[in-house]
């Protein structure tokens, strides 16, 4: 009998402690670094020696480097009553970045905000330390400005010119993250968003002109706090 409630002692310790180092739920903020790439797109319809529209002149197709930051903020939770490593937190994000192209081209910015949910898994858990991993997805709004806006804004008026300066967007998120104390943590992770539109549209009987400006990749670092 002595030894039966020892042994229950024992594992009701266990459980505890157990218990004790898994991450707790609650609020958490975050903000980073993000790095991506930039595409600017140029349709020049069915046949490519035609001379492009006029609003299109001062824009040249290529890659460029973006530079920018992130802020977030939302909630985490945890399942499970002994090992609580699967969990799912909800966000709201903000993310900016600024574009200035080596070759002929504008100054861009990207406004990007929205919700999202990731799915969390922590495969090293311990009291003072928690590294784990995520992905899910969000639903936002980009919306990108540069100096020439304001003349291509002006031609939306004409019949067969479109403008789409914001636009719905679906980023996919993953990457990995480590609460190294209670409250301070790290993330790095990559962001790939997966709509194409338009920021500029004429039809013409040549076909489709346009022009698309699209982020690839993007690497982000964050440091987070944890209520």
């Amino acid at each position: 009998m002595y030894f039966k409630r020892f042994g229950l002692g024992v594992w009701g310790l266990c459980a505890l402690v157990s218990v004790a180092v898994a991450e707790k739920n609650g609020v958490y903020v975050s903000g980073g670094l993000q790095y991506t790439l930039v595409k600017t797109t140029i349709s020049r319809g069915m046949y490519a020696n035609e001379a492009q529209p006029f609003a299109l002149s001062g824009y040249t197709p290529g890659m460029s480097n973006m530079y920018g930051f992130s802020l977030n903020a939302g909630y985490k939770m945890f399942f499970g009553k002994l090992e609580r490593r699967n969990g799912v937190r909800v966000y709201a994000f903000y993310d900016y970045g600024y574009d200035n192209p080596s070759f002929n081209g504008p100054r861009l910015n990207d406004n990007v905000y929205g919700v999202g949910a990731d799915y969390l898994f922590d495969f090293i858990d311990k009291r003072q330390m928690q590294v784990g991993f995520f992905m899910g997805f969000a639903f936002a709004g980009s919306s990108w400005s540069n100096s020439g806006a304001s003349y291509v804004k002006s031609l939306a008026k004409y019949p067969g010119v479109s403008e789409n300066f914001s636009y719905f967007q679906i980023p996919v998120n993953v990457g990995v993250r480590a609460n190294v104390s209670k409250h301070q943590g790290f993330e790095f992770g990559l962001k790939i968003p997966l709509v194409r539109n338009y920021y500029f549209r004429s039809t013409a009987p040549g076909g489709i002109y346009g022009l698309t400006f699209q982020r690839s990749v993007v690497l982000y670092g964050n440091y987070v706090y944890n209520f």
